[in-house]
């Protein structure tokens, strides 16, 4: 077959290895893998989809989003995050996935730098490649609690680069960048910075800041989020994205483009979801309980950890068994499924992720499992 038969920009992309992890659960896995919320979503949203199929949502949506769910965002954003949002810079997306890949792609040009600070979500860096940008790594080291190395930063900013890219609450590490941190990323670097917030919900002893409250030009901010992680609506897929208008006009000749609009009974569920005040509460305090039980159990595995203060992880250094490759398999045959952390990035090879969204005795079974091959 002639080399130039698909596409040289996808053919750069590489599957992320998580994918070779789906699928492996089995009726006997306890499963500490994905990132997926395990507990139902309000009974709330569940009733509005079900309602919504039989009402004439069955029709496209506007390409950006509903009008009534962009003007709850904006509130929430106002309200909640202390962004000074407006409906016409909401982007409602399939998923927060889908809006921070459409950043990257309305962006990021050949040549250009993008820092992204590693580990990471596995879709950024192949995004910026795919876009004939470069993604040049900030490592978050446990050595440093995972800190950002602010000093790394400003040797590796320079006049090709072109957007940061943060996480906070941080997958896969559970770090919360703090305001000191977040206003000082923005003074070294005043070009563009994107940031996903999905897990602002789950903070332990931590607080949650929005770079784009903080930012002396918030404009450049492009705030990613979604409601798969606070309302446990993950199969819904709808996110959304503040930025300033012009990008959201890129954003939307790629949205009609590849997926014309996000799912009409989906939105309305999401409106439900704003409008539901105790449950994101509810569901952070059944989350502070799984992860103090999944750190006291990988400590008294005596597994060397930063204890998270976010998100829903736990990111242990694991090379007393070996590698990342050599962990999973040892932990797969006690029944218990992980995630390698070279799925982030190749250097993290040294660690595994532990996701604590199970309930509380898949947990305590999934730390016995462990405990009958590591005693």
């Amino acid at each position: 077959m002639n080399r130039y038969f698909f596409s040289k920009a996808v053919e750069k992309i590489q599957f992320s290895k998580a994918t070779g992890y789906f699928g492996k659960v089995h009726r006997d896995i306890v499963d500490f893998s994905l990132g997926e919320p395990k507990d139902r979503p309000p009974d709330s949203v569940i009733r509005t989809y079900v309602e919504s199929l039989q009402d004439g949502s069955n029709r496209y949506a506007p390409v950006q989003g509903l009008t009534e769910l962009r003007e709850k965002v904006a509130e929430k954003l106002k309200e909640q995050n202390k962004i000074d949002a407006n409906p016409e810079e909401i982007f409602i997306s399939v998923g927060a996935t889908e809006g921070i890949a459409f950043s990257i792609m309305s962006l990021i040009n050949k040549s250009d730098e993008v820092i992204i600070m590693e580990p990471s979500y596995p879709i950024i860096a192949p995004m910026v490649s795919f876009c004939g940008g470069k993604p040049i790594s900030l490592f978050l080291k446990d050595e440093n609690s995972f800190c950002p190395d602010l000093e790394k930063l400003k040797e590796m900013v320079n006049n090709r680069t072109k957007m940061v890219v943060l996480n906070t609450p941080h997958n896969p590490t559970g770090y919360v960048f703090d305001k000191k941190y977040l206003k000082a990323i923005s003074e070294i670097f005043g070009g563009l910075i994107l940031m996903d917030e999905v897990y602002e919900n789950f903070v332990y002893g931590a607080e949650h800041r929005s770079l784009a409250s903080l930012a002396d030009i918030p404009e450049n901010i492009i705030t990613a989020n979604s409601f798969s992680k606070t309302y446990c609506m993950c199969g819904y897929r709808v996110g959304y994205l503040h930025a300033r208008k012009d990008i959201i006009k890129q954003l939307l000749k790629l949205k009609l483009c590849i997926s014309t609009c996000t799912s009409n009974p989906a939105q309305r569920a999401a409106i439900a979801a704003l409008e539901d005040k105790d449950f994101p509460k509810m569901i952070r305090k059944k989350f502070e309980l799984r992860r103090n039980l999944m750190v006291r159990g990988l400590k008294a595995l005596k597994m060397p950890l930063v204890e998270p203060k976010g998100a829903f992880y736990v990111f242990p250094d694991i090379t007393e068994f070996g590698s990342d490759e050599e962990a999973f398999d040892l932990f797969l045959k006690a029944g218990v499924l992980t995630m390698p952390g070279s799925v982030f990035h190749s250097n993290c090879n040294k660690y595994v992720r532990f996701s604590f969204v199970s309930d509380v005795n898949e947990i305590m079974n999934g730390i016995e499992r462990l405990e009958g091959v590591l005693a």
